[in-house]
């Protein structure tokens, strides 16, 4: 593998997530990476586990199970185009060979009766309940459904952030804790050695999937530095941005395992009352603390986020 496979790799990637609405053939995302279509096609499955094709199909059928549960006004159809199908009746249909049961299932997981086994289950043994998108059940108590958005709201703020350039590692177990701990500390001992940190790092975190969706095996998660853009880096190092926008900033201080109740908090109970929606379902986690301390982390969790369409 080249030196720079990583950073290839990378591009390739952020451009298909980028272009999910439409049509996508690899020749096209090969010549985003700068390799030949041959090349690329191995390249790329050495690294991210999948071929481009099944990433590509995956990623459409993943990013529109999130966009059903978390932007409620869009209609099924809506959802269906934007995620790069040219009809509803073959969304559902893909949609339900690969979740085991039917995107209108996600909208309210109280209609599912029996999911069946799909590509999910038969190829990667991850079984899915659409009911673990959300916080709270679908008819819930009012008084809990306050607290939890109370709770949400207790340490949020906005901010329009510059886009920010990062130097990153990715994580060659996904979201595994043990991988994650070795990880950041390669991290942390590559950026000192290269000047871009003090005896203090400024830690950002992306975590590229949802592990109710995901398989364990296909979850991608980078640990970050901030850069300027003129900074050379060697691999593995890799660039990345966090993108420009308005942020919603939401604090979470608990356990590391407390922190998908908090992601869910935030995504079924505090975003359907905020007149928000999500605008990138890829948030950045920023450690306010270096690292976890007996298994509980401080960290600020940055949802980007748009007007709700009507």
């Amino acid at each position: 593998m080249a030196a720079d496979d990583r950073q290839r790799i990378e591009k390739a990637l952020a451009y298909i997530v980028a272009n999910l609405d439409r049509p996508l053939v690899v020749a096209e995302v090969a010549k985003v990476a700068r390799v030949s279509e041959f090349h690329f096609h191995r390249l790329f499955a050495s690294i991210v586990g999948e071929s481009v094709g099944q990433f590509i199909a995956r990623s459409r059928l993943e990013t529109a199970a999130l966009r059903l549960a978390y932007h409620p006004t869009r209609s099924v159809t809506d959802v269906a185009l934007a995620s790069g199908y040219s009809s509803t009746a073959n969304f559902s249909k893909a949609f339900a060979a690969y979740f085991g049961c039917r995107p209108t299932d996600v909208r309210d997981p109280s209609r599912l009766q029996e999911s069946r086994i799909g590509k999910l289950t038969s190829r990667y043994g991850k079984d899915f309940d659409p009911a673990g998108l959300y916080a709270l059940p679908h008819a819930p108590d009012d008084v809990e459904r306050k607290r939890r958005k109370e709770r949400v709201g207790h340490d949020l703020r906005f901010e329009d952030r510059d886009e920010t350039e990062l130097a990153c590692l990715a994580s060659p177990a996904g979201y595994e804790l043990t991988s994650l701990v070795s990880l950041w500390d390669e991290l942390v001992s590559r950026v000192r050695a290269l000047g871009l940190s003090g005896e203090s790092v400024d830690a950002y975190g992306i975590a590229h999937d949802s592990p109710t969706l995901t398989a364990p095996e296909l979850c991608r998660y980078h640990a970050c530095v901030p850069i300027p853009k003129t900074t050379p880096l060697s691999p593995p190092l890799f660039r990345a941005t966090i993108p420009a926008g308005r942020y919603a900033i939401v604090r979470h201080r608990g356990t590391v395992e407390s922190l998908a109740d908090t992601y869910r908090d935030v995504y079924s109970v505090w975003f359907p009352e905020s007149g928000l929606e999500p605008d990138d379902f890829h948030p950045f986690e920023h450690y306010v603390n270096d690292a976890p301390v007996d298994g509980h982390v401080d960290m600020e969790l940055g949802f980007k986020v748009r007007p709700r369409r009507r």
